[in-house]
């Protein structure tokens, strides 16, 4: 691989068309001299990354754009805003309606619903819609960030809010690692406001329609930590939000809290009504602060109706990371739960917690290997409460859920003065605060090569170096790491270090899936069901209950809790009975089974097997779709399979239902269908 000079930003992205979207914000806000450098990951990066910069586009890409970022550079993982060109497309929904929200994997299709509702959208019910979902609502809309293919075909109204922004804090992170926040203080702010201002003239409009848009867009207003207001032509005021008012009256000497429209005018707006100029962005002092001022004109048919003026206090941006830095991710200091509240009596279960209370007593590290949703945090919880620290904090960090830079200042703390934004006086990090208790570290296998590196100093050291900081902070702490990937695997590829790795693996425990303890299946469902209320009489009916045993659960005890919310909303009182069950196991398998002997007539159950795992690993890696051309690289190295081949085989498969396949540069994806199917076709050649 080559590797390029630094010299600007190297950002990195899943699709072309978001890269190109991610560039063109950029290049708006940063300027034309700023070199910005776009990677696609579906496209294939064929060069290791090096850049004054680089930029992860999102969270979920992490461990995958690692992949192709040399050591040497500094990383920042985006966070994200939303789009709104189109809310008021969203507002048009009509009350009450199930709407899917549509993205690449759950944590940013739950993300997008909780941005929409911070705007005041609650008027609709919405779920999140991703790839390799089981239970979601019938519903006529859908709501998408550019990901209109993944949309169900039964939906019929679709809002594409087009690709998702880098939000403002992220952007103010990467002026200050390119020393350019001073020269652009302005443009930051107005740019971002600008979006706002065009998209409310589009609400505006529906607002004539309806009394509820209008209430949804005051609502809208009023969320926004800037002042907004709008002036007609006459210098009269039409709209004026909350923040404004606290700006010109901010000690509420008048109770009115009303606005002289004089003020609003002083700002050079009296030249700029009745005429259509370009946007104007100065910073002006208003009651002793900074404020970056921004005007527009409102334009309605072709003519200048009056002004929008927002406001901004500059110190914002600080304040912002502050919010962000000290409320990220933290569960709380308190332990839950203990043995009693991890429920099973088969010999894995029970063998399992045997074990658990028997290493609780020792001050060692531990580390919980197992799947996603078997209930790992648990067993750490009543781990703590047997250990001799049972009486200290319980600190919980999840390193999945936090980008790099957070979550070092998170775990390490930093001094006054650290960084731009840093709190006064210095923050303790949560390895301090968990001092004479319990860490949990969990998902310890997303941690990245640098975070690696300051968690062994830890480790050996029993010490603390803040960031910024030159004291050494001695703890005494008791480590529990979690993963549910395979560090083995991990230190093979030089992607976790070996070193780490054995520290963590002092007291390893290995939680059993749910599939190897089935008999705790309805001592599990009888636990879970005492969260609902008692006037409903559910109850598991025998063939039902068959099925619940005879299913592989690959979701474990998580999947088994949505099951069973599921059926308590839909069956209610009463029993339930096999048809109610959001899958059924013997049934898909039987026609899988005839399925499969359709197809093997056609092509080798071996050439099946190979095609749709390597489809499931790129799926698995974030990446929706693979060009035939990368499909037959991929199965190159077990089989000969040329390019033709696999547009064969392809052609078949999709005729199932197992794949979807589509012309020009998108290539072909797996269903949800062909996953199921790898299992089936595992099954059949075990059997044989």
């Amino acid at each position: 691989m080559s590797v390029s000079c630094p010299s600007g930003i190297s950002i990195i992205t899943r699709s072309e068309k978001h890269k190109e979207s991610v560039i063109n914000q950029l290049t708006n806000l940063l300027g034309p001299q700023i070199l910005i450098k776009g990677y696609s990951i579906m496209e294939g990066i064929k060069e290791e990354i090096y850049d004054r910069l680089v930029l992860i586009s999102h969270e979920y890409l992490k461990e995958t754009a690692y992949k192709y970022i040399d050591p040497r550079a500094e990383v920042l993982v985006a966070r994200r805003a939303l789009n709104h060109s189109r809310l008021e497309d969203v507002l048009r929904i009509p009350n009450n309606e199930n709407v899917l929200f549509v993205d690449v994997n759950k944590h940013l299709a739950e993300n997008s619903i909780s941005l929409l509702k911070g705007l005041g959208i609650n008027h609709i019910r919405m779920h999140p819609y991703y790839p390799g979902q089981r239970i979601y609502p019938q519903a006529h809309y859908a709501i998408t960030t550019g990901e209109v293919h993944m949309v169900p075909d039964y939906v019929g109204n679709i809002i594409d809010l087009g690709y998702s922004k880098i939000d403002l804090t992220t952007i103010t992170e990467i002026m200050l690692k390119l020393d350019i926040l001073d020269a652009r203080t302005n443009l930051i702010s107005a740019r971002f406001l600008q979006d706002f201002v065009y998209s409310g003239k589009k609400v505006v409009k529906a607002l004539e329609a309806t009394d509820n848009i209008k209430e949804q867009l005051n609502t809208i207003l009023n969320v926004i930590n800037d002042g907004i207001v709008g002036i007609d032509n006459n210098g009269n005021i039409m709209f004026i939000n909350e923040n404004a008012k606290k700006l010109f009256n901010p000690k509420g000497k008048d109770k009115n809290n009303d606005v002289n429209p004089d003020d609003l005018l002083d700002f050079d707006a009296k030249v700029r009504l009745g005429k259509s100029p370009e946007p104007y962005r100065k910073v002006h002092e208003i009651m002793g602060k900074k404020i970056l001022l921004t005007m527009m004109p409102i334009i309605k048919n072709g003519e200048n109706n009056g002004i929008i003026i927002t406001f901004k206090d500059l110190s914002e941006i600080i304040e912002m990371e502050n919010i962000v830095r000290t409320n990220l991710m933290k569960r709380g200091h308190t332990s839950k739960y203990d043995f009693s509240n991890i429920v099973g009596k088969s010999r894995q279960i029970t063998q399992t917690k045997e074990i658990a209370r028997k290493l609780a007593k020792s001050n060692s590290t531990l580390l919980l290997i197992g799947e996603s949703g078997i209930g790992k945090e648990l067993f750490a919880h009543a781990i703590h409460n047997a250990s001799g620290k049972q009486h200290g904090p319980f600190v919980a960090v999840n390193f999945a859920a936090l980008p790099e830079n957070l979550l070092e200042s998170e775990l390490f703390g930093y001094e006054e003065g650290a960084f731009t934004g840093a709190r006064k006086g210095g923050h303790a990090g949560l390895f301090e605060q968990a001092h004479n208790g319990t860490i949990f570290l969990d998902e310890i296998g997303d941690a990245s090569l640098r975070i690696q590196a300051r968690l062994l100093r830890v480790l050996q050291e029993k010490e603390v170096l803040r960031i910024g900081g030159t004291k050494i902070i001695p703890i005494n702490v008791r480590i529990i790491a979690a993963t549910n990937k395979n560090l083995e695997e991990l230190v093979r590829t030089e992607k976790f270090r070996e070193d780490l790795f054995y520290r963590l693996k002092v007291l390893p425990i290995k939680i059993p899936p749910l599939r190897q303890r089935k008999e705790d299946i309805p001592l599990l469902i009888e636990k879970m069901l005492e969260k609902f209320p008692r006037e409903k009489g559910i109850v598991i009916g025998h063939e039902a209950m068959e099925k619940f045993m005879e299913y592989d659960w690959p979701g474990n005890i998580r999947e088994l809790e949505n099951v069973i919310e599921y059926l308590f909303h839909i069956v209610g009182d009463g029993v339930v009975k096999s048809k109610d069950l959001p899958f059924s196991a013997d049934d898909t398998d039987l026609q899988f089974e005839k399925t499969l002997k359709h197809i093997e007539e056609e092509m080798p159950v071996e050439e099946i097997l190979l095609i749709l795992t390597a489809l499931k690993k790129i799926k698995d890696e974030g990446n929706a779709y693979i060009s035939r051309i990368k499909l037959a690289q991929l199965c190159s190295g077990e089989m000969r399979m040329t390019e033709q081949m696999i547009r064969n085989r392809i052609n078949i498969l999709s005729q199932y239902g197992l794949v979807v396949s589509r012309k020009g540069p998108k290539g072909t994806r797996l269903t949800l269908s062909g996953e199921d199917f790898i299992k089936v076709i595992r099954k059949h050649t075990d059997r044989r």
